[in-house]
């Protein structure tokens, strides 16, 4: 019926396939790597932006914590009239003043008559933020 030719030419097709299998197994764990890291390398991204977020949220309550901080030694200096700045030409004032938020700002001031400059640094869990206001004393 069918010429030998045709038939050996089948027999070597069946044992090509039967060869293969093993590449489609392969092809497999290679597509599946790939989903893998593309994973990983995404989840690695979408980490680093939450602890971006944080630690500009810890920025801001540094921040204001600097300005309690800046507010208060203004106030002490213009409305206590028994409020004296130390000795010294540069010297804490305020130091790590809690303000119950588990932030704390910390003043310093500097002297260059006729001018006073505070400078108020807040901390909140690690990130820390400053402001400076000077002023002539007359």
């Amino acid at each position: 019926m069918f010429p030998k030719k045709y038939i050996v030419l089948n027999m070597n097709f069946i044992k090509n396939k039967k060869n293969n299998r093993g590449v489609i197994l392969l092809l497999t764990l290679f597509i599946l790597s790939g989903i893998l890291v593309v994973t990983l390398v995404a989840a690695d991204l979408v980490l680093a932006g939450i602890k971006m977020n944080r630690l500009t949220g810890y920025s801001n309550l540094a921040f204001f914590a600097s300005e309690a901080g800046m507010e208060r030694a203004l106030w002490e200096a213009r409305k206590n009239p028994s409020f004296s700045l130390p000795g010294t030409s540069q010297d804490n004032i305020f130091q790590n003043l809690d303000i119950g938020n588990g932030s704390a700002y910390q003043v310093n001031y500097a002297t260059s008559t006729p001018y006073i400059t505070f400078t108020s640094i807040g901390n909140y869990h690690g990130a820390k933020r400053s402001v400076e206001s000077t002023y002539e004393v007359q």
